[in-house]
């Protein structure tokens, strides 16, 4: 009999090691990362990483303490160095892109002056969260049911008869993205554009290095959706319309002041991302989980009262936003690391959801019993404003799918699909089924 491996505890990620890999956005590990945060998890539940600037956090108690202390990890800089903001500093400080990027990119670092929401620390978030929350509640999500339905069923509807269909681009795309659309007041025939705005923002997220014509052409889309919201927040103020945009003008709190041009464009952003581009890719989580498990899909077909716990499992083990970041406004103490104030803090959300201290068997999904304690939509102050919204959305798709599609098999392998190329976002970018109708 051998002796089991001695586990080194490392203070910083080792270079090589799975998770550098991932930040490098490798293939393998962006495709399955899962091994990289176990490896954290044991060896490094607190560990620097350089290429990040910040310390990178992985274990579910610990993420869960720093979220709920808000006052100590400030939200400022929630997507750190993998964002459009970072971006657009680094375009500032190179004077060889071209003027009308640089632009686009000043911009968007006045923008950010005004943080809202997912990156605005008490008391400014809960002024923001108290003047749109009523736009998100259960009972306002419960009453766009029918249109998820409705918009469901048509997408569905163009492919049921060919017997196959690209899960991504046919369906778990367009539906959270015609949704989101419909809220924000944009008409059908600007969906493409729409679509292009969205990945200019997601394309910033989780990736540490971008080709320079690829930064040129993301401001310039980001540019274009700044100056097309901006010119349709001026027309609802003599026009009012039945969307989210005339919610966020006319919205009043006792007491604080109405939300601002810059803080509605920002929020605006954060409502395209969080309703578009993370549902796509919860839907298509969901239906990779049942794909890869011909017993679980067919319990799931024959049952589908189990479908809300299995959305609930997926999130957790599948989480769209693998992680979020902060920054530390005192010295302090995480898992027994001292921490200097002013510091960058990355919670691994993905990985918290999978340790085995918190959830029992956390690689398997649990159908019987709710764990909505995971970590997918964060948690505390800064829980996601739009997690009912995803909740919903997800299991109308679902549910119509299994319910008017029947032998849905996978038409690739699974182990090697290809995701996205960040560390942040988690989505495949295809993937193909058959069916019978």
């Amino acid at each position: 009999m051998t002796d089991a491996p001695t586990i080194t505890p490392v203070d910083e990620v080792p270079a090589g090691s799975r998770f550098s890999r991932l930040l490098a956005l490798e293939p393998g590990e962006v495709r399955c990362p899962f091994g990289a945060y176990a490896e954290l998890r044991e060896t490094g539940p607190v560990v620097w990483s350089e290429r990040l600037n910040a310390f990178v956090v992985s274990r579910y108690e610990d993420i869960r303490d720093i979220l709920r202390d808000p006052v100590t990890f400030s939200s400022a800089h929630a997507s750190g160095s993998s964002s459009v903001t970072s971006l657009a500093q680094r375009v500032m400080d190179n004077p060889d892109f071209p003027d009308d990027v640089r632009r686009q990119a000043a911009r968007r670092l006045r923008l950010s002056q005004s943080p809202v929401l997912l990156n605005a620390d008490p008391p400014v978030h809960k002024r923001h969260r108290g003047l749109v929350s009523h736009a998100f509640t259960p009972r306002r999500v419960n009453q766009m049911e029918p249109m998820f339905q409705r918009i469901t069923d048509e997408l569905i509807d163009a492919f049921a008869g060919k017997g196959r269909a690209e899960l991504i681009s046919e369906f778990a795309l367009p539906l959270p993205m015609t949704v989101i659309a419909g809220i924000l007041g944009v008409p059908p025939r600007m969906m493409r554009t729409f679509k292009k705005w969205s990945g200019a923002f997601t394309r910033g997220v989780g990736a540490l290095e971008l080709p320079h014509e690829e930064i040129c052409e993301l401001f310039r889309s980001v540019g274009e959706f700044y100056d097309y919201f901006g010119e349709q927040l001026d027309i609802r103020r003599t026009e009012p319309a039945d969307d989210l945009l005339t919610d966020l003008l006319e919205a009043r709190l006792d007491g604080e002041q109405p939300l601002t041009q810059d803080e509605i464009l920002q929020m605006l952003v954060q409502f395209l991302i969080g309703g578009n581009e993370t549902t796509t890719n919860l839907i298509a989580g969901v239906m990779t989980h049942l794909l890869r498990d011909a017993a679980l899909l067919e319990r799931v077909t024959a049952d589908p009262e189990l479908i809300p716990n299995l959305v609930e499992e997926c999130l957790r083990l599948e989480a769209p936003t693998q992680g979020m970041f902060r920054t530390t406004t005192t010295d302090t103490e995480i898992g027994g690391r001292a921490i200097p104030e002013n510091s960058m803090v990355f919670l691994l959300y993905a990985s918290g959801n999978r340790d085995v201290r918190e959830f029992a068997d956390p690689d398997t999904v649990e159908l019987t019993e709710s764990r909505k304690h995971h970590l997918a939509f964060g948690r505390g102050e800064h829980v996601c404003i739009g997690a009912n919204l995803a909740r919903r959305e997800t299991i109308v798709a679902v549910r119509t799918l299994l319910g008017r599609l029947h032998d849905i098999a996978p038409a690739v392998d699974l182990d090697q699909l290809q995701y996205h190329p960040t560390f942040i976002l988690r989505g495949p970018k295809e993937l193909r089924i058959t069916f019978s109708g």
